[in-house]
């Protein structure tokens, strides 16, 4: 049988069928599964989906068994069985009225179906009564809260609506109508009113809702902490507005302010609808006016600063208060004054309103001149070098666009020969020289600033030494110059059709800058390195999670998997500490970053010994990334580079191996064996080679009704050398571990004999060594199996092979072979010969 016919859907699904007729579930999944996987006919397609959800709700994941009869129902609308499946699956879901409404279909295709009917009927009266028990339950709620908050109410009537509501709170249903009922932000009440019988009993009622249910658990966490932090709101705004050049501030360290922001941003983010977005906003906007006074400019800056830190965490925010009358007057005014830090504060303001490129277009016709004039004005160090940082802002509004430049041929190159310089001035406070970083952070979207700051190692060693500092705020402008510099953001794929309809039809067509072709780029990826990148970047992970958030930490693993892409780099980033670096990164963070980090972390385990590059237990921590990059929506180069670091984990030891079982890589593993693509099929068989130890792994092989070693048989035959090798040793370790599948090898295809054969006579040794150790196996397996193996042309092959001469390239071989006959003698099944 070719392995054609072993992808084929049709007996793929008859299989299934058959599983799931004699009541095993899993392996009719697994069929089911791999038959979606080849089928091309939508007809086809959606039956093994109905049978697959069949499947689901015998094993009660109800979702999964909805998910299944919907993609059938797509298909065919009246699929009264796929309709049914997902009733089913609805009810046990809760979701009663959508379970009635598929149901009610069914009953209207075959009206005189009693099952229909009878569920149909049963549906209508539970319905009935949720809502009778939920109005019920609404009007409870309500009440309770009335007493609980009523001033004259007696102590008695409260303490039974508290108890009253506790006992609520741990029923599913009745906790669900607390928290339906706006019960969060009441409970938070309660617990504000300071009298501890109230906060024990809004406690224990929280504590019930969130018991035994994660979505509403994490809900109701979020609903009181932004509901908490709204009440706390103008005291976050305080501190995002202190400015410590003034007397009388609050005492805060470097990162105190950014932590605010962030803070602010986490609180908007988690607002859950937009009456709540807007009562945020009003406060921030309140707060703002509340400060702006003409007779007192400390009121004024302290405005300013704490629309900078809007700015800096929920920027839309603070956008829409950045274009309130009067602000953009106050922010002219600030900087035309004589004081030096009400100029740092409008220039820091300026800086950050212009973050969005989108916007940049206001800012460049407004404030532009403004900063202009400052730069060449002013003498003060600090207030020129934020000016530079503005300029720089806005001068990069195109990003990488070569056709989109804002300002003239050269301006950049200048701009950022001036940030080098103030980088590199020892005699500069870290704040100020962290300001140079953020304005090359902006100019490194220029292919010519890229070039020249990579050839100027003295101002890279200076950044990489600055994220040493206690200041961490720099952490995310370092990130944005690397990832500019190793271009190692998402690209747009320009599709050269699209770009003459674009032409044709006179819209904006972006152009590749010539120095950000591939040459360039790999060049500039070797300086950073040499310049000491890698301990650098190891450096920032170690952040705390506050400071380091999952924006940086994305960027971050851009970087780190663009150092890697060159084979030869590989080691000197093991060497500096980044394998290690790479784990967190990997485990936390963007859906995106961890999935850049863990094809960074694949591409290091591919290469290297694993137990060099992840020293100690953190070897065990890189099996879950890699594993979560055996997924069909990850690229081929992602499976081929995972399966390939853990084949190099699989090989090292037995609490490694069981640890890839335990992350369930094991069915995508086996999945990838059929990849029609030659390197990810043979990585993935190498890497079964090495599972194949595992006792797990052999009962798998062992169990009916699979074709998982008629498969490995089969790759044995391919003309593949390494496809062959890895396929071969996998069955050696098989055989030798379990005798019933050295038996089984005869029964699962009729080509078995021929392909061992061959093993036995290939050209490479080591091929040969395999198969050969197979044949012994087997003959040391079951009686009647060797008796038939000596009886055909394989005693012929094991007596040449015996009977060559020493020799260290085929001394494996040749020992195999001899060990064969001398088991085939020891059986009585032929013998002795002479020389």
């Amino acid at each position: 049988m070719t392995m054609g016919e072993i992808a084929d859907p049709v007996q793929l699904k008859d299989e299934g069928n058959k599983h799931f007729q004699a009541g095993e579930i899993d392996k009719a999944i697994e069929c089911y599964t791999k038959a979606i996987k080849f089928s091309k006919d939508k007809k086809a397609l959606a039956v093994i989906y109905r049978n697959r959800s069949a499947c689901f709700l015998k094993k009660e994941n109800y979702n999964n068994a909805v998910s299944d009869a919907t993609k059938a129902i797509d298909v065919d609308a009246a699929d009264i069985k796929a309709l049914y499946r997902r009733c089913q699956a609805l009810e046990k879901l809760g979701k009663l009225d959508m379970a009635f409404k598929d149901v009610q279909r069914c009953a209207t295709l075959e009206p005189k179906n009693k099952t229909f009917l009878e569920t149909l009927r049963r549906l209508g009266a539970e319905i009935q009564q949720k809502l009778k028990t939920t109005f019920s339950t609404d009007s409870r709620v309500q009440n309770m809260f009335d007493i609980l908050f009523a001033d004259e109410s007696d102590k008695e009537k409260q303490e039974k609506a508290a108890n009253n509501l506790i006992v609520l709170a741990r029923e599913d249903a009745g906790a669900e109508r607390i928290f339906q009922n706006n019960g969060v932000p009441l409970l938070v009440q309660l617990i504000d009113t300071g009298k501890p019988d109230m906060i024990l009993a809004a406690i224990r009622t929280l504590s019930g809702m969130c018991t035994g249910h994660r979505a509403r658990c994490t809900s109701v966490f979020f609903s009181v902490f932004a509901t908490i932090c709204l009440k706390r709101l103008k005291k976050i705004l305080k501190v995002c507005g202190q400015v410590p050049d003034l007397p009388d501030q609050l005492p805060l360290t470097e990162n105190t302010q950014l932590i605010a922001s962030v803070l602010l941003n986490k609180v908007y983010d988690d607002l859950r609808c937009d009456p709540e977005r807007d009562n945020f906003r009003d406060i921030c906007d309140e707060y703002i006016k509340s400060k702006f006074d003409p007779n007192d400019m400390d009121k004024n800056i302290h405005a300013i600063n704490t629309l900078s830190g809007l700015l800096q965490g929920p920027f839309d925010v603070g956008n829409v208060l950045a274009g309130r009358q009067g602000v953009m007057e106050m922010m002219v005014a600030l900087c035309g004054s004589e004081r030096e830090v009400d100029q740092l504060v409008a220039v820091e303001a300026l800086i950050h309103a212009s973050t969005k490129t989108s916007k940049a277009s206001f800012f460049i016709s407004n404030g532009v001149t403004l900063l202009k004039d400052m730069y060449k004005k002013t003498k003060n160090e600090k207030i020129k070098i934020r000016a530079l940082v503005g300029l720089c802002k806005l001068g990069s509004a195109g990003g990488d666009d070569y056709s989109m430049r804002q300002f003239a041929e050269g301006s950049t190159e200048k701009l950022a020969k001036q940030c080098r310089k103030w980088l590199c001035n020892p005699t500069l406070d870290v704040r100020t020289r962290k300001w140079a970083v953020e304005g090359l952070a902006y100019l490194t979207n220029d292919a010519d600033v890229k070039d020249d700051f990579i050839d100027d190692e003295a101002a890279m060693r200076a950044m990489f030494e600055l994220t040493k500092s206690k200041d961490k705020t720099i952490l995310y402008a370092v990130a944005c110059t690397l990832v500019n510099c190793t271009n190692s953001y998402d690209k747009k794929e320009i599709i050269p059709e699209m770009v003459q309809l674009a032409k044709f039809s006179k819209q904006h067509v972006p152009e590749q800058h010539p120095k950000d072709k591939k040459d360039f780029i790999v060049r500039r990826v070797k300086k950073i390195l040499k310049a000491g990148v890698t301990s650098a970047l190891t450096v920032m992970v170690k952040a705390d999670n506050y400071v380091l958030t999952d924006q940086t930490k994305e960027m971050l693993a851009r970087v780190f998997l663009a150092l890697a892409d060159d084979i030869k780099d590989r080691g000197t980033i093991v060497a500096q500490g980044g394998g290690k670096a790479l784990i967190p990164l990997a485990l936390e963070g963007t859906d995106n970053g961890k999935i850049k980090a863990s094809h960074a972390l694949a591409k290091i385990a591919a290469v290297s010994n694993p137990e060099i590059a992840f020293p100690g237990e953190r070897i065990y921590e890189v099996v879950r990334p890699l594993v979560s990059l055996l997924n069909t929506e990850r690229d081929g180069l992602e499976n081929f580079e995972a399966l390939l670091g853990l084949t190099n984990l699989a090989a090292l030891n037995d609490k490694l191996r069981v640890k890839i079982l335990k992350e369930k890589a094991l069915p995508e593993i086996e999945n990838y064996m059929f990849e029609e693509h030659d390197q990810i099929r043979q990585a993935a068989t190498e890497c079964m080679c090495n599972l194949v130890c595992c006792k797990e792994v052999q009962d798998r092989y062992l169990e009916d009704g699979n074709d998982k070693l008629k498969l490995l048989i089969l790759l044995c035959g391919e003309d593949d050398v390494q496809l062959q090798r890895a396929a071969a040793g996998a069955l050696a370790m098989l055989t030798a571990a379990q005798k019933k599948l050295a038996v089984k090898i005869t029964k699962v295809t009729e080509q078995w004999l021929e392909i061992i054969q061959r093993l036995c006579i290939h050209d490479n040794p080591e091929i040969q060594h395999r198969g050969l150790v197979t044949v012994f196996n087997m003959l040391d397996a079951d009686e009647q199996l060797a008796k038939k193996l000596i009886e055909c042309e394989l005693l012929e092959i094991l007596t040449f092979v015996a009977k060559l001469e020493d020799n260290p390239k085929k001394q494996d071989a040749i020992n195999a072979a001899r060990a064969c006959l001398s088991r085939a003698l020891d059986g009585g099944l032929i013998k002795p010969f002479s020389n």
